[in-house]
């Protein structure tokens, strides 16, 4: 990857690329054998770093996945920000937010409960243990620099924000109901998110993203549609 426009130092520059790195090897592992059977000596052979440089950047092999959560909502934010996504109807964003998961739990070999059971089980401090800079996101990103201000830390949109985000907008665009309760509608759609691991914990059976995503998204999107 070839070096930003931005003028990052050479320690941001270096720290940036070698935490993607980890990231990227830990998700390759992840591809090949289970989350539990994946050691930080496997990785760091892998990456190429010693034990004392991975723990320079994760305390823990769990904290890469609240990395991995940062760098999911980073791409869902420069998608959601391209031209051909402006165009879209606030609805067609929101199923992109939705299809988007769906490809990258494909990807990588059903791994998003996993990784959806990583954020239920931990607090808000391991997301200041692992925080997204603005170095993470230009080594990331480099052709999408002006979507984020010169501060050095980045507040990246959650999904639920960028959900709140699209529901405004909808009302905005008069595609949805102007007296449309804006957070009702947004606990609605982050159930459906959240609720294959749910439905997975308690009846023990696979449920497919894209199975659970197809047949309740459009329940909740339908009676909210401005028919006018």
């Amino acid at each position: 990857m070839d070096r930003p426009k931005s003028q990052l130092t050479l320690r941001e520059l270096n720290f940036a690329k070698t935490r993607y790195k980890i990231l990227q090897t830990f998700l390759g592992l992840n591809m090949k054998k289970d989350y539990d059977n994946i050691t930080v000596d496997e990785i760091c052979d892998a990456a190429e770093i010693s034990r004392g440089t991975f723990f320079n950047y994760f305390p823990t092999k769990e904290h890469i996945y609240t990395y991995y959560g940062w760098w999911f909502c980073a791409r869902l934010f420069v998608e959601l920000n391209k031209i051909k996504y402006k165009e879209c109807s606030s609805y067609e964003k929101i199923k992109f937010i939705f299809d988007f998961t769906v490809k990258e739990d494909n990807k990588y070999n059903n791994q998003m409960p996993l990784f959806i059971s990583h954020i239920l089980r931990r607090d808000m401090n391991i997301i200041k243990e692992v925080e997204y800079t603005k170095a993470d996101y230009i080594y990331q990103f480099p052709d999408n620099e002006a979507l984020i201000t010169d501060s050095s830390k980045i507040k990246l949109p959650t999904v639920g924000e960028l959900l709140i985000n699209l529901l405004q907008e909808g009302i905005d665009k008069k595609e949805f109901k102007s007296d449309m309760d804006v957070k009702k509608a947004v606990f609605h759609l982050l159930s459906i998110y959240f609720s294959p691991y749910i439905i997975y914990k308690f009846l023990r059976q696979e449920c497919p993203l894209e199975e659970v995503y197809t047949a309740l998204l459009y329940d909740v999107i339908e009676p909210i549609r401005n028919k006018e």
